[in-house]
């Protein structure tokens, strides 16, 4: 499926799927990057390029922050990583839709999960919000990490395939230290 992100000034990000040359750019995007197809030069053979025509969907994820004092030994308060939240918007009709969200964390093996994997419900409207997304800092040793708020739409009637809109990262001390 193909795919548009665009990085605002304001450090939020904006992931297009569908029909992207139909679904409008935003005229204050600072970066612009367009995915047409996989470059998979070993698989030309069995990759199959889906052109998606009559609707689009935009998740727009706001940027992340790290708020509150970091203790080390657990005592109370702990810093919170957040996010002011995340918003889906489509353009036509992908059928039932639904977002998945989690922040994460960088290790040394790739992004992983940081708390929980969220999930709004499946809804047919055209418009579905998300919510602040909040994770506690662990009682512990803490390490500086660079982390994001992963979101990824669903349909259950489109293939929208690997294309999460991620927020753009920050960099905390705020992480067990483990990965």
């Amino acid at each position: 499926m193909t795919w548009r992100a665009e990085e605002m000034s304001d450090g939020s990000v904006r992931m297009t799927v569908g029909d992207v040359d139909a679904a409008p750019k935003h005229p204050d995007a600072e970066r612009v990057v367009d995915h047409r197809a996989p470059f998979r030069p070993y698989e030309c053979d069995t990759v199959r390029i889906i052109k998606v025509r009559g609707w689009w969907c935009t998740t727009t994820v706001e940027k992340l922050a790290v708020s509150g004092e970091i203790v080390v030994g657990g005592a109370e308060p702990r810093a919170q990583v957040k996010s002011a939240g995340f918003r889906t918007q489509c353009s036509g009709r992908p059928g039932r839709m639904r977002q998945r969200y989690v922040i994460q964390r960088d290790s040394w093996s790739n992004w992983r999960s940081y708390g929980g994997v969220g999930k709004t419900a499946w809804t047919r409207g055209q418009d579905q919000g998300g919510g602040k997304v909040t994770e506690v800092c662990p009682k512990g040793r803490v390490g500086s990490y660079n982390y994001r708020l992963s979101v990824h739409l669903e349909s259950d009637s489109a293939p929208i395939g690997d294309a999460y809109a991620v927020s753009t990262r920050i960099r905390a001390d705020c992480g067990t230290g483990l990965s």
